[in-house]
């Protein structure tokens, strides 16, 4: 059997295990599983077979219908979770099938309702053949308990007690037997552990005992009313939707572009790998990689394309990766690389291994007719030589990048604090988790301003929550609005309670009023506080359905009693809270009170269960309305456009809270108390949905607060340190520039001509203005290694000699080396040592070729190329415009760069060049 990619099944579990097309004969188990396989078959025929030949006379056919094709729908609507888990839903149905059905149609119910998922699957035939076993010997144990032991033989007098002790028995048997199963043959076909499995884990337990009980509750509901069942059924809904959350959340990991964790998982990964790395003193590092230029990518070829090219690296860094390796997608064109047990020697290696593979990598696109291509610029840094915490390590990494930028993109580069003065007491530096969404630019470094004082509050979130305003003191209107709230709710409760008090199901209201408070116990504070998260209007509004009037004072005080408790709000919130929900609470059971009009009957039955929704109305209204207000007349704003901008939004929850908070009451009609609890499960397991997600929303919203602060001083750094950078080096670039100069009277003026015309180049191939920077740098010290030439070579008027032109080709690697022992332009090192490379691979002094030759140095190339033509040397007379242009067009691709060439011709158009006399207008032109 294949290694599961959607493996063992939950609720109920199976192995249904993903199948190609067409493999359904050709895999097979392994022999110890083959012998459980037959040993389960024979076992489930010997259980099956007596009563099939009942069929003949069974009465039941109408019922097996309905709940086998409920069993085959909800069979289709499988959860996958992360775990290589998969949830179904179908025990709802088996469950009350097993307590309802005569066994020889139960059987046929396990049989049916796997024929839509083989149709859409079409898994292998032992795999549908023993799911198939699976269900029926458990479906027949719950049958066999459940119903034929208890319901039928156990003599037990007491309707309610039977049904719970049944309902309790085929629950537990069914997924007992489930669970055996499946365990024995994932552990002979597939060698999983107990514990692999997770079977027997206490959370996946726990939901199949939660949608078994769900089922009793629908066989309740059956045997007292069928029509009543769709009713019973809401819950699932909500547990449905709980289920999905671990799905979702590992979505939440992964980016959907490329198919790499997102920021937020690299992240936390980040954060546990150095924990380790620290206990156990071992090496990690971390990679920072940049897509070079794709803006270029996506203004040329189409933003499809940009994506192309993303998704394309992504694959070069899986290509290129341990499968341990976390990579991760950044944010924008940024990526970032976690590499455990990595020392950052060796990580520099991995790095290059991944820079080679991107740059030898073409991406098709439908825009070119060509295959393009893509660079993208390295940083590695290592713990814990350059960064002991995930801030240090990514700045560090960061910075690496940036100077593998500066130095012409397509590069590798450690770090290191050398080529950046950054003050060394500077602030926090960029966090782990950057802004969501696409990368932008770095914004400048901006003046703080005080934010003016928001006068209205954060909105309420979005289920019910016990609501007040929060005054710092209290004004006369105010006050009256407060006061009259309070009296009049107060009173009301008080009348509703002693007009309609009754000592019938006392334990009843009791119950619901302490689910209420529980409810309101297990609430959730959002916004840092200013609003609370809680379910309990569920409870209220199912109270005033079966109460009526008796109970709208008690749960209000119950509510704001648990709130108060917890909270310490102020006397004038706890009377108005009180009296807003007393007010809301009766306006409900007031709607519910139409159902007395309605004859007796199952049709009248359900029209009065729909009054829930008028109900949830009202209840909305009347609470969210009285706050509003409150709020209106605290932050001077008009009533009706707070009611809009904050709480009008919730009315489809309420909605839905009155409908269940219906559907509550005439399970609690029916099966009493036993309602309660099975309504009260999926509510519990939507509040710890409510919590996981809040959690997570609020920490991502600290992280990206504390991300947006720390790149703005980071952006501050990055100026400071471009500055002090331009102050130190004016004086050399001054000092040095008029020495090169100095020497030959027929160049004097070459290196500010060829700065000028390669800042022009830069500016048109849209480089960013800190490479513009390095740029005219490079330009102006290119031929700064001349300083070691002889003046017997530079100078000599007839043609060099071998040795002669080997020294001279000397002076990119002196000029290098020159540049290099300055300390503060080690970034233009690169261009000034690679300013004669050739783009075929022919130049020097190392042979570079294409894109790996960095694009400064290619800039540099062809505008010293021009100059040199242009201008009137020793050795050889100045040449026209036209004609170097015309050559440099020839040797475009072979000797020079054509992207460089091309914008070259863009902003000198040259053409029109018809003597040497317009040569001087160059300068003008490119600067």
């Amino acid at each position: 059997m294949e290694a599961p990619h959607q493996g063992m099944n939950g609720v109920p579990t199976d192995i249904s295990l993903v199948a190609e097309p067409g493999q359904g004969r050709d895999g097979a188990l392994p022999r110890n599983a083959q012998i459980y396989f037959i040993a389960v078959a024979i076992t489930a025929a010997a259980v099956t077979l007596p009563f099939i030949g009942r069929l003949q006379t069974t009465h039941q056919w109408p019922a097996f219908l309905i709940l086998a094709s409920a069993a085959a729908i909800a069979r289709l609507f499988v959860v996958r979770t992360p775990a290589d888990q998969a949830y179904h839903t179908d025990i709802v149905f088996l469950i009350p099938a097993a307590l309802i059905l005569p066994p020889e149609l139960l059987v046929l119910v396990a049989v049916v309702q796997m024929v839509p998922e083989w149709l859409k699957m079409r898994y292998r035939w032992y795999l549908q053949t023993f799911n198939i076993l699976d269900y029926s010997l458990s479906a027949m144990a719950a049958w066999f308990v459940g119903r034929w032991l208890i319901l039928e033989h156990a003599g037990i007098a007491s309707d309610a007690l039977r049904l719970s002790l049944a309902g309790l028995a085929a629950c537990v048997v069914f997924v007992a037997v489930n669970h055996v199963l499946l365990a024995v043959m994932l552990r002979l076909a597939r060698g999983f552990t107990l514990r692999e499995t997770g079977l027997f884990d206490a959370e996946y337990v726990a939901t199949d005992l939660v949608l078994a009980a769900l089922g009793v509750a629908v066989y309740a509901f059956w045997e007292t009313n069928p029509w009543l069942v769709p009713f019973a059924l809401t819950p699932l809904f909500l547990i449905h939707r709980s289920l999905s959350v671990p799905a979702l959340q590992a979505e939440a990991r992964v980016d959907p572009k490329t198919g790499l964790f997102n920021a937020r998982h690299f992240a936390a990964a980040l954060s546990e790998e150095i924990g380790r790395a620290r206990r156990f003193e071992r090496p990690m590092s971390l990679i920072m990689a940049d897509l070079d230029l794709l803006r270029d990518i996506n203004n040329t070829y189409g933003h499809l394309a940009g994506d192309a090219v993303l998704k394309g690296i992504a694959e070069a860094f899986r290509g290129q990766l341990r499968h341990y390796d976390v990579p991760a997608r950044f944010g924008g064109e940024e990526f970032s690389i976690l590499l455990p047990e990595t020392p950052p020697e060796q990580a520099l290696e991995i790095a290059e291994r991944i820079r080679r593979a991107v740059a030898e990598r073409t991406f098709d696109v439908e825009t070119s007719s060509e295959p393009i291509r893509a660079t993208v610029s390295i940083g590695v840094a290592g713990f814990p030589k350059d960064g002991t915490d995930a801030n240090e390590l990514i700045h560090q990494a960061d910075l690496a990048v940036y100077r593998a930028k500066l130095q012409g993109r397509n590069r590798v580069l450690g770090a290191s604090s050398e080529p950046l003065l950054v003050p060394a007491d500077r602030a926090t530096r960029l966090i782990a988790v950057p802004e969501d969404g696409d990368h932008h630019a770095p914004l400048p470094a901006a003046t703080q301003v005080q934010p003016l004082e928001e006068r209205r509050e954060v909105r309420h979130p979005r289920p019910h929550a016990v609501h007040g305003p929060r005054f710092l003191s209290l004004d006369r209107r105010l006050s009256l609005i407060v006061g009259l709230v309070s009296a009049v709710g107060v009173g009301a409760g008080v009348v509703g309670l002693a007009l309609t008090w009754t000592s019938r199901d006392l334990l009843g209201l009791l119950t619901v009023v302490g689910l209420v408070g529980v409810g309101q116990a297990l609430a959730l504070e959002a916004d840092e506080g200013s609003a609370v998260l809680s379910v309990s209007a569920v409870g209220c509004l199912a109270a005033a359905s079966l109460f009526g009037f008796r109970a709208a004072l008690p749960l209000a005080l119950a509510s704001v009693a648990v709130e108060w408790s917890a909270r310490r709000a102020p006397l004038h919130n706890v009377l108005f809270n009180v009296g807003a929900l007393t007010l809301a609470s009766l306006a409900a059971a007031s709607v519910f009170k139409i159902a007395a009009f309605f004859p007796d009957g199952t049709a009248h039955e359900l029209a009065a269960s729909g009054l829930g929704l008028l109900a949830g109305a009202a209840y909305f209204v009347v609470n969210m309305g009285l706050v509003s207000l409150a709020l209106a007349l605290q932050g001077h704003e008009r009533w009706w456009s707070v009611f809009r901008e904050r709480f009008a939004w919730l009315l489809p929850h309420y909605l839905v809270y009155g409908f269940i908070g219906g559907v509550m009451a005439l399970a609690y009609e029916a099966v009493q108390l036993l309602a309660l609890a099975v309504f009260a499960v999926p509510l519990l397991l939507m509040r710890k949905t409510q919590e996981a997600y809040l959690k997570h929303t609020q920490r991502s919203a600290q992280k990206l607060r504390q991300a947006a602060e720390t790149i703005q001083s980071q952006n501050v750094s990055l100026e400071l340190a471009n500055k002090l950078l331009k102050e130190r080096s004016t004086a050399a670039m001054e000092s040095l520039s008029a020495t090169v100069d100095a020497r030959d009277s027929y160049t004097a003026g070459h290196s500010r001509r060829v700065q000028q015309l390669a800042l022009a180049i830069g500016r048109e191939l849209g480089l960013s203005p800190a490479e513009l920077d390095l740029l005219g740098h490079a330009a102006l010290f290119h031929d700064i290694g001349k300083l070691a030439i002889p003046d017997s070579i530079l100078l000599k008027p007839a043609s060099l000699t071998i040795d002669e032109w080997a020294l001279m080709q000397r002076h990119a690697e002196e000029g290098a080396r020159i540049i290099d022992r300055l300390g503060f332009l080690n970034d233009a090192v690169p261009a000034i040592r690679h300013h004669h490379e050739r783009f075929d691979g022919a130049g020097y002094p190392d042979r570079l070729q294409g894109e790996d030759i960095p694009l400064g140095a290619r800039i540099i190339h062809v505008a010293d190329a021009l100059d040199s033509m242009l201008t009137t040397r020793i050795y050889r007379a100045a040449r026209p415009a036209a004609e170097a242009l015309q050559e440099l067009r020839e040797a475009a691709g072979t000797q020079f760069c054509p992207r460089c060439v091309t914008a070259l011709e863009r902003i000198l158009p040259l053409d029109s060049l018809q003597s040497d006399a317009e040569k001087t207008r160059l300068s003008l032109v490119a600067s």
